[in-house]
């Protein structure tokens, strides 16, 4: 799989970290996982685990919507809006 096919709630394995997040958005250069604290990591340095079927990510981006509009993982708004 491409990088690019990560998308939100999706799975993926941060390689210098060696940690396994759930991805809260994508800018097609970044990542930022869902999780505390809010972080940011490069696109390139991530690998696809497992793709969340439909319904897994419009419940994330359900429970994304909640958080304050000055947290980064609420940007998906605007980008994926018209995806869901």
């Amino acid at each position: 799989m491409k990088m690019n096919d990560i998308d939100i709630a999706d799975t993926v394995e941060h390689i210098p970290s060696g940690e396994e997040w759930i991805i809260a958005r994508v800018d097609g250069i970044h990542v930022w996982p869902c999780g505390w604290p809010e972080s940011r990591a490069m696109l390139k340095d991530c690998i696809l685990i497992e793709k969340a079927t439909e319904d897994e990510r419009s419940r994330l981006i359900h429970d994304l919507k909640r958080l304050p509009e000055s947290d980064p993982r609420c940007f998906f708004r605007h980008e994926q809006d018209n995806k869901v």
